[in-house]
């Protein structure tokens, strides 16, 4: 019965790869099983059409009763765990693309596809994959201006900045003498269909595809409602600790204007890697001397690159970007460019250590190196945003359990983060309900330490990811219940205890690590 349960997954990943490749071969892509493509048409485009995503959400009906017929008491309680992870992707992706269908009014879910496939050609050796992929653009971003069919006002204009920093990058490619095809062309035609298509509909969901969306998608696992009431307390515990740190720190003065006061580190030679290189080797053997490290996650350290101008449109800050495969292929940190400056020079605050931690070590990085190397193959293509942003929170609150958090500011800077994303996580509820515009929404940022130009900017990039904000207060809220749960072990085995088990959601850890069980 195991080997049927692992031949069936292992159909239903490469199923789903062959229709579609370019998600399936990237971790942007949250609602789709991280799978390389083995098929001959590895470097083929994603088939959002109609007829396709009819017969393949038939497909999933049948592959969920497949599982549902599988012998449960004939599996032991991990396979069981690896049913249920199945068949909750089958049903999120399935309703992620006929309900959700960000395919069908976002241009920038197309567009974050492009940018994908072709940074994995780049990146292969040989120069067949580029040749093919931008062979098939022209007829990709048609296939895709044929299924928007619903574009709201605030997703066109969020994909046409994105299409002139894609042109930008056609050009630097073009350049550096890599072959474009009609790739530009092809863009410029969409520009145009977008241009020219008449705005339709609201950029929100209908309350009860958030509410399903965030509970059962993103694992929230719990009423919208609870959930809300989890992020005001978080924001208000914060808001007092933040008071109380502030008057140590600067006696007099409100935590909100805190920033001019922290230490700024610059930049060696004005570049941001060489700031961020020598923390990350501080982190990664902080982390491995505290026991955080399980030996499955071996020596696999991440690269660092600036963000791409390609992403600029949709990203906000530095990211971590994790290579799919198995064994672990290391991923990179890729730091956004619009540093703060000191003096003229540039660099951040003392706060880029906890932004490296929560990325690298032992935050994304760990995580992801760990889970594709689990000897339990199902679980090392799927994730769960709640544990994959409550973990990487979580990392940072280890290091100051750990001791490595612990100077003057560590304290203040660490809740000011906590705010910061209790605040986002309302905004995602308070946007996505209606009740609140992306004015006022900036503005409850700028309460948390945002400029008023930053927080304009980032707001309305949550829009195309709704209830995923929620992920990062909620996951770390539950991952330290949790540690409550787990005080009879120390933070290393509890560490190593939990990421050998993979992301299989809090239900299913809260069973599992406290006993360290199978």
């Amino acid at each position: 019965m195991e080997m049927s349960l692992q031949q069936l997954a292992k159909t239903i990943f490469q199923t789903i790869a062959e229709q579609f490749p370019v998600c399936c071969a990237s971790d942007e892509f949250y609602f789709f099983p991280q799978v390389v493509n083995e098929a001959a048409e590895r470097w083929d485009w994603d088939d959002f059409s109609p007829p396709g995503l009819s017969a393949f959400a038939a497909r999933t009906r049948q592959w969920q009763a497949e599982l549902t017929a599988l012998d449960r008491a004939g599996l032991a309680a991990a396979d069981q765990v690896d049913v249920e992870l199945l068949q909750r992707m089958l049903q999120t992706l399935r309703e992620q693309l006929l309900e959700v269908a960000p395919q069908r009014g976002q241009p920038s879910f197309s567009l974050n596809i492009v940018v994908a496939g072709l940074t994995e050609a780049l990146e292969f050796d040989g120069p067949t994959a580029w040749r093919r992929r931008m062979a098939g653009l022209p007829d990709f971003l048609r296939r895709a201006a044929t299924t928007l069919d619903q574009v709201p006002e605030h997703f066109r204009s969020l994909g046409l900045q994105m299409l002139a920093d894609l042109e930008q990058w056609f050009l630097q490619l073009q350049a550096s003498g890599q072959a474009i095809a009609d790739g530009l062309v092809a863009l410029r035609d969409f520009a145009m269909f977008l241009k020219d298509a008449p705005p339709a509909g609201t950029y929100l969901l209908p309350k009860g595809l958030f509410e399903r969306l965030v509970v059962e998608h993103l694992g929230g696992n719990d009423a919208l409602e609870t959930i809300e009431h989890e992020l005001r307390r978080e924001y208000t515990e914060m808001n007092e600790l933040l008071q109380e740190e502030a008057g140590r720190l600067v006696p007099g003065t409100a935590w909100q204007s805190l920033e001019a006061h922290i230490p700024f580190c610059p930049a060696p030679q004005n570049d941001l890697r060489e700031l961020y290189r020598p923390e990350l080797a501080r982190l990664e053997e902080h982390a491995r001397q505290a026991g955080l490290v399980p030996d499955l996650a071996g020596r696999l350290r991440p690269e660092l690159a600036a963000v791409p101008d390609s992403m600029n449109a949709i990203r906000a800050s530095d990211a971590y970007s994790a290579r799919v495969g198995h064994p672990a292929r290391g991923g990179i940190f890729y730091l956004y460019q619009e540093g703060r400056k000191g003096s003229g020079q540039v660099g951040r605050t003392l706060e880029y250590r906890m932004t490296a931690a929560h990325e690298a070590w032992p935050g994304h990085h760990l995580l992801d190196v760990c889970r594709w190397n689990l000897p339990r193959a199902i679980r090392r293509p799927l994730e769960s945003p709640l544990c994959y942003e409550g973990w990487a929170c979580f990392a940072e609150t280890l290091l100051a359990e750990t001791g490595y958090f612990d100077g003057p500011w560590d304290r203040f800077l660490l809740a000011r983060r906590r705010i910061e994303r209790a605040a986002r996580g309302l905004i995602d509820i308070g946007l996505q309900t209606g009740r609140m515009t992306f004015a006022a929404a900036a503005g409850e940022l700028v309460k948390t330490g945002y400029t008023p130009r930053t927080a304009a900017g980032v707001v309305p990039k949550y829009a195309l990811r709704p209830g995923y904000q929620v992920c990062y207060t909620l996951g770390l809220r539950r991952m330290i219940s949790l540690r409550e749960q787990c005080r009879q072990l120390d933070a290393g085995e509890f560490a190593r205890g939990l990421l050998g088990q993979g992301e299989i959601g809090f239900v299913a850890l809260q069973k599992i690590v406290p006993g360290q069980g199978d």
